[in-house]
């Protein structure tokens, strides 16, 4: 009391409030500081866990409300100023020894500031909860915001102006852009929306890619919904989504450009209107009727590059070399054998780009010669072929063949690319997984500087014209027994015996396969095994038969999408050379000792379950001891990862959760994963976790190594 007296009889000196206030200041300074760290601990956990919610739905493509990004802008400012204030060194002057406070001014006020911080702190937290959290926008298409790839040439220009000129006719509904493969009109179409959006002809421009035959509607009607900032209710069927995305279109003038179209297709199951402010535009190979509701249809042909045309293409690709006075002339006859095919002409002039020495040139003219009678397209594939032949690098021709192999739809999807090439051991002179994603980019680049390869407009993939892969098919099976039937193809029967004795590998990626219990599965030579299911709308998922797999002994790479595979798990055991096993968007039965059967994959490398029905990874996934990336990605019914799994995992390098939303404990020995296993991972580069509570992440987890 003696203590409370003079503190009362200090504070009349200094203030006019009421003395019960100040004294409580005073007297609580303590128990105020310590709320204050308290509060503050807990509000980071907040922000923390609502910026886990902006990431989520910015990966989206949403865009988080201005109220939530206020929010957070206060909640940083205050987390920073209570920070600070914590670490004020004066603190450290407000001690009382036996009764005697030398500070008492300072005391109070920084008792004070504690208090007001945590009211600040209190209010914040309040408004924690948004209605509104987020907003859907519409996407940018990639190619309108980028013209530098765009060559103009006379003979182009004259059509894109046509195109533009019927865009503007209120009487066209539907403009068909048609020629032959490799002729450019993907590219000129592209050109034809930059233009049309700059002059503001529309508000929304949409562009679905591939289309090709046996189109597929549901993907069609969700890609352009996506791309006019739709959300999309997946529980919902086509009819019952079209009339909304009919609504939308007709709120704002539309262009809906669907590139490499083969057949009909029905625009109004899609939910594509005929409308004044709607119009169409299409690219075929062939001219053709493509519409089932009787749209008026404006036909125009794209032709090939004439010479002059052709011979500017082939220079500016070819660069410097074709100034040496040796070359230019041979260069020019090259440049004519091309045929005006854009897509030929840049692959070729690519491919002799810098070559100085006359005997390529040379070389590339008479193989060139040798088609002179023969078709056109003839011409392409043989081209397509040389500039095959001209991969220098050992490691190209295998991982050009392989993308040939995978695509689906004109896209590869380069972390498959790395899983497959990887298990094929296709990825020279590296021993870490990263080391291996970071040789497969630069190997990517060679290929695209190639033009084999082209860029993409979906994030971490890229893409194939369709004669390069067509032409890669061809290699493959040619000089490597490969069997592959391309997305949307079909297979009518299986080959001779023969073939699959010599078969290397093998890809399907289509409904349209005979009974894969009808296969004479006898294939001692096959390294990898690539099943994607193509479904339609009512197909049945495709299943794995029992002891499907006993005569592959020497199997890499087995890669399955969208496939039932609950009786694979019992054929696995023949597969003792197995290094990467995909099986992802997969339905793996409700048995979870099935699953655990891959725990006796003693050579696994790379395990994907990626976006399956996955609900628990048992404990004998931790018996993988040469397990280096393991994919968890989008398993979103994930609940279980059993205790101690994770740790014995001792050489794993990259570990993907990303969108999975699992309960971490905090300690060892409880139900589910601990996030102190991770600390076991001496060999972890890459890691994806989405965690809910920020408080039990050690803080010393990442301490030894380089964040």
């Amino acid at each position: 009391m003696e203590i409370l007296a003079a503190i009362a009889g200090k504070l009349a000196e200094y203030s006019v409030a009421p003395i019960g206030l100040q004294v409580g200041y005073l007297a609580h300074y303590k128990s105020n500081h310590q709320k204050l760290q308290t509060k503050l601990k807990e509000l980071i956990a907040v922000r923390d866990g609502v910026q886990h919610k902006v990431d989520h739905v910015e990966r989206e493509g949403k865009r988080v409300e201005a109220t939530v990004l206020n929010w957070k802008a206060r909640v940083n400012a205050i987390i920073t100023e209570a920070e600070e204030f914590l670490k004020d060194g004066r603190h450290a002057q407000t001690e009382c020894l036996h009764g005697f406070c030398p500070h008492l001014v300072l005391r109070y006020r920084l008792s004070r500031k504690s208090t007001k911080l945590a009211e600040e702190i209190d209010e914040l937290d309040q408004k924690k909860e948004f209605p509104n959290f987020a907003y859907d926008v519409t996407p940018q298409e990639v190619f309108l915001v980028s013209t530098g790839h765009y060559s103009t040439f006379d003979s182009r220009n004259s059509i894109v102006m046509r195109v533009m000129e019927e865009l503007r006719n209120p009487n066209t509904e539907m403009i068909l852009v048609w020629g032959i493969g490799g002729v450019g009109k993907t590219t000129l179409v592209e050109e034809v929306l930059r233009k049309a959006k700059d002059d503001n002809l529309f508000d929304d421009v949409v562009m679905v890619r591939d289309v090709k035959e046996n189109p597929d509607l549901e993907k069609i009607q969700k890609e352009i919904a996506t791309k006019l900032g739709m959300s999309i209710n997946e529980n919902q069927t086509l009819a019952e989504r079209a009339p909304s995305l009919c609504t939308r279109i007709k709120e704002k003038r539309t262009l809906v450009v669907l590139d490499d179209v083969w057949e009909k297709i029905d625009l109004v199951a899609v939910g594509v209107p005929r409308l004044a402010t709607c119009k169409v535009v299409l690219t075929c190979r062939s001219r053709k009727e493509l519409s089932l509701d009787r749209r008026t249809q404006t036909d125009i042909s794209l032709d090939v590059l004439n010479e002059e045309e052709t011979w500017s293409l082939f220079e500016k690709m070819a660069g410097d070399v074709v100034k040496d006075s040796r070359i230019r002339s041979i260069a020019i006859e090259i440049a004519k054998k091309c045929g005006g095919l854009p897509v030929l002409i840049v692959t070729v002039a690519r491919a002799l780009k810098d070559r100085n020495k006359l005997h390529h040139w040379n070389d590339t003219l008479r193989r060139l010669r040798g088609f002179d009678n023969k078709e056109l397209m003839e011409k392409t594939y043989s081209a397509l072929e040389w500039s095959y032949d001209q991969l220098e690098d050992k490691e190209l021709k295998p991982l050009f063949l392989l993308c040939g192999i995978i695509v689906v739809k004109n896209h590869i999807y380069l972390a498959d690319l790395l899983k497959y090439g990887f298990g094929l051991d296709l990825i020279k002179n590296v021993n870490k997984i990263e080391d291996a994603r970071e040789a497969l980019y630069t190997l990517v680049d060679k290929l695209k500087d190639s033009c084999l390869l082209l860029d993409s407009d979906i994030y971490m993939h890229v893409r194939m014209h369709d004669l390069v892969c067509e032409v890669a098919t061809q290699i493959a099976y040619r000089e490597h027994h490969v069997l592959s039937v391309g997305y949307g193809g079909e297979l009518k029967e299986w080959p001779e015996k023969d073939f699959f004795e010599r078969c290397s590998k093998m890809s399907l990626k289509s409904s349209n396969i005979p009974m894969l219990s009808e296969v004479p599965w006898k294939c001692p030579k096959i390294e990898m095994f690539h099943l994607y299911r193509k479904a339609g709308l009512g197909d049945a998922w495709v299943g794995i038969p029992a002891n499907f797999f006993s005569e592959m002994e020497k199997l890499k790479v087995l890669g399955l999408t969208k496939v039932h595979v609950v009786s694979l798990f019992s054929s696995l055991q023949f597969l003792k050379n197995l290094q990467t096993l995909c099986l992802e968007e997969c339905l793996l039965g409700e048995e979870n000792q099935e699953i655990a059967l891959v725990g006796h994959l003693c050579n696994l490398e790379i395990l994907s379950f990626a976006r399956s029905n996955i609900k628990q990874l048992p404990e004998e996934i931790g018996q993988l001891i040469r397990l280096r990336w393991l994919d968890l990605s989008e398993c979103d019914e994930l609940e279980v990862i059993s205790p101690g799994v994770i740790s014995r995992l001792e050489r794993l390098e990259d570990l993907s959760l990303r969108n999975v939303y699992l309960k971490w404990e905090a300690e060892r020995g409880g139900s589910n994963a601990s996030l102190l296993e991770l600390k076991d991972l001496s060999q972890l580069t890459a890691l994806e976790i989405y965690i809910e509570d920020a408080n039990i992440l050690p803080s010393y987890l990442f301490s030894s190594r380089e964040c």
